[in-house]
């Protein structure tokens, strides 16, 4: 295996944030800071990677005002409409106005983040948000 040199670096932050990080890193069974934040740079830059022109799978996290006509109409015509493949779709009534749609998708980061945008721009949508579950099959460049 390849010897890569180590670059020492530094940095602040606030104690109490401090102390957080410690109870993480028993929590996540990390052996010292440096290996956790490593760990956490890599999936960052895995992430950034793969959300442009990667496969990924991810939930769009949709929040819907039910008073708008039609919006879960609209909002399933989008989704058929769409490139990304909708593995499955979970709707929760918050109230008698509004309720949240969870969407697992599958695809390219570029056609996910198009198709969450055209999401946003129904009427009746209040909030949608794409979070990245997995990179599945993403190639490293």
């Amino acid at each position: 295996m390849k010897k890569t040199e180590l670059v020492r670096m530094s940095f602040s932050i606030e104690e109490e944030l401090s102390e957080q990080l410690e109870t993480l890193l028993v929590q996540s069974g990390y052996d010292n800071r440096s290996e956790f934040i490593r760990d956490m740079i890599r999936k960052q830059l895995t992430r950034k990677l793969c959300s442009v022109d990667g496969k990924v799978i991810g939930t769009i996290s949709v929040l819907c005002n039910l008073n708008s006509s039609g919006i879960e109409a609209k909002l399933n015509k989008v989704l058929d409409d769409s490139v990304p493949r909708t593995l499955g779709m979970s709707r929760f009534a918050l109230d008698e106005n509004a309720s949240t749609v969870m969407i697992t998708v599958e695809g390219i980061g570029n056609d996910i983040r198009e198709l969450v945008n055209s999401i946003r721009k129904l009427k009746g949508i209040i909030q949608a948000e794409f979070v990245i579950t997995s990179v599945a099959g993403c190639q490293h460049r």
